[in-house]
């Protein structure tokens, strides 16, 4: 590719980068938040080495480097090597850029490489329907996932409460036992009585024993709802509007 006008490049569209250009010459460029990267981008939410960018016969292409936070280009998830064209969205992590061919460079209307072919132009109607559809999906795994989270947050509450009411029975039972010791000395024989103070603390710890468990379950069920919600962001990421 030549220098000047006609040189395809990259443009940050949105984010504390809004503006910036960046040039591609033809060389392999990584892209990420190491210093050492060709591209740098102080953005918490771009990987250390997030992606590459280089050419191949004349074309440019985008490499997802196993981001965390994924490459996408006109929302779909970059998982090979993906060509660019005209007007092309390119989103890293929350970072949105558009490729263009360069100012002087011829825009193509219709594309016959087999394969690649993609439409220039993109029916409104069509679109409109395709992000109604997408925010749908969204919104119905959003509403169940906070679901998951008031249940979670409701389990580890009661047993929390479950936890303390067992704890307070237990100290009343650790009480009762020890007091119930000291009479034996001046008791012949011990009865069923005297080890009531033991009984109340044991069922005092069964208590506790329950609402831990319920802690744990309701742990365990918002780290799974935590995690449903990166997977629908990762394979389901919000449209990008034009």
């Amino acid at each position: 590719m030549s220098d000047g006008s006609s040189t395809p490049y990259l443009v940050v569209e949105t984010g504390s980068h809004e503006g910036r250009r960046i040039n591609l010459t033809g060389a392999h460029l990584t892209v990420g938040r190491l210093p050492n990267c060709d591209v740098q981008f102080e953005d918490p939410y771009v990987s250390r080495t997030h992606a590459a960018l280089w050419q191949r016969a004349g074309a440019d292409y985008v490499e997802d480097l196993g981001s965390a936070g994924g490459t996408f280009v006109n929302g779909e998830a970059v998982t090979v090597p993906r060509r660019l064209y005209p007007g092309d969205r390119v989103r890293l992590a929350d970072l949105q850029l558009r490729y263009s061919a360069g100012e002087g460079a011829p825009q193509a209307a219709v594309r016959y490489d087999v394969g690649e072919q993609r439409a220039q132009t993109i029916n409104n109607v069509a679109r409109d329907q395709y992000v109604q559809h997408v925010i749908q999906q969204r919104e119905s795994f959003f509403r169940e996932i906070a679901a998951t989270r008031t249940r979670a947050r409701g389990l580890i509450w009661i047993g929390v409460v479950v936890f303390v009411v067992g704890l307070a029975i237990a100290v009343v039972g650790w009480y009762q036992y020890f007091g119930q010791i000291v009479n034996f000395s001046s008791a012949s024989m011990p009865t069923m009585d005297d080890f009531s103070g033991f009984l109340v603390f044991a069922v005092g710890g069964l208590v506790n024993l329950v609402g831990v468990l319920l802690i744990i379950a309701g742990i365990v069920l918002h780290i799974v709802a935590t995690s449903r919600r990166r997977r629908v962001d990762r394979d389901l990421p919000p449209p990008q509007m034009r």
